[in-house]
């Protein structure tokens, strides 16, 4: 079933399975600090959607220009489970790395940095290969997606010159 409740894209068993010693080095799963960063997560996803997607989106499906500067992005319509890899890499990478990392100098990087890059590079890769491939945006908001609510970057509509 499509995760559209409004919860958070990943939990901390999704962080596991990608990086399974991740709650090892002294910030736990039930940490007030991994609750945020786990809820900061799915706010920018939502964010980088509104920025990069949505616009697409209505342009390729609203045909009313009463309605196309009007309509805002439902973040319980948005299907998060497709986000899942995304979201457990921009987990990583710009909130629970960082925060265990001591920020030396660039040729000193401790471990922690060198994977936050390294994730973030990767979160950044699938992102755009969900973005290209087509996100899934219930739009009826009946808790199913069928082929026209899937809409790609650079959707079929394109006009191409």
């Amino acid at each position: 079933m499509a995760n559209f409740t409004g919860a958070n894209v990943i939990t901390t068993s999704d962080v596991l399975k990608y990086q399974p010693d991740a709650f090892d080095f002294g910030i736990s799963t039930t940490a007030t600090e991994t609750t945020n960063f786990l809820l900061q997560t799915t706010n920018d996803i939502l964010r980088q959607l509104r920025i990069e997607w949505f616009p697409t989106y209505k342009t390729n499906v609203y045909t009313d220009i009463t309605v196309l500067n009007t309509v805002e992005m439902e973040n319980t319509k948005v299907n998060l489970d497709q986000f899942e890899r995304a979201g457990v890499y921009l987990f990583l990478g710009r909130f629970y790395l960082p925060a265990l990392t001591k920020f030396r100098p660039e040729a000193d990087k401790d471990r922690f940095e060198r994977m936050a890059e390294y994730y973030m590079s990767e979160y950044n890769k699938e992102f755009r290969a969900i973005l290209e491939d087509g996100v899934e945006y219930d739009s009826t908001a009946d808790g199913t997606i069928v082929s026209n609510e899937r809409e790609a970057l650079h959707g079929y509509r394109r006009l191409n010159r």
